[in-house]
């Protein structure tokens, strides 16, 4: 009887070892029944992530103005695809922060001169749309007032979140990364684990 219970114990413990090895955590954001319309650099309005759930995401934020960290950001995006062996079940989405200068045709400029390929999607919408998208991911964007002097008031920077997120087919965010300084490793061991059923 003794003999019995210990083996029932040690099944026992083996399974809860391999169901926690198995499990995955809870997503930091579901977003799969949300509906963000935006549009990409042809001008086509795409349902976001609806559109996009086909595959795993690496997701990013940037506006073209930005003149310190987000080409730092960009080029992280593009260090996990270099580095990641297998690209057919993964893409790579930008949104603006800045909708009101980022016109789908700057966003297109912008992924040429950085020789972003197909895998890339440059996002852009309504001020309100992505407003509501900055605010379901809890990301900070804060426009700073142009210079009173300046006759352009298009001349204005943004003080926003620095944020690499990863979805899963289902619209799930995962994980999320500090964009500027996150090794590419890092995400693409947790692209891995995606893969894993």
């Amino acid at each position: 009887m003794k003999h019995t219970a210990i083996t029932l114990l040690i099944v026992f413990s083996a399974a809860v070892i391999l169901a926690s090895c198995n499990s995955r955590p809870e997503p930091l954001y579901d977003i799969s029944d949300e509906s963000y319309q935006l549009l990409n650099t042809d001008s086509t309005l795409v349902n976001f992530p609806g559109d996009f759930e086909d595959k795993i995401s690496v997701i990013t934020f940037i506006y073209t103005h930005c003149p310190d960290v987000c080409p730092v950001i960009t080029a992280n995006m593009t260090n996990i695809q270099k580095k990641l062996a297998d690209t057919t079940d993964v893409q790579f989405i930008e949104i603006t922060f800045d909708p009101q200068r980022d016109t789908p045709s700057v966003l297109k400029d912008y992924k040429n001169m950085y020789q972003l390929n197909n895998q890339f999607s440059m996002l852009t919408g309504d001020t309100t749309t992505v407003n509501n998208l900055l605010e379901k991911l809890e990301i900070v964007a804060v426009k700073t007032e142009p210079d009173s002097s300046a006759q352009n008031t298009e001349n204005y920077y943004i003080r926003h979140s620095n944020t690499i997120y990863l979805m899963d087919k289902n619209g799930q965010i995962r994980t999320e990364y500090p964009a500027n300084v996150v090794p590419p490793e890092h995400v693409i061991e947790d692209i891995q684990t995606l893969r894993t059923p």
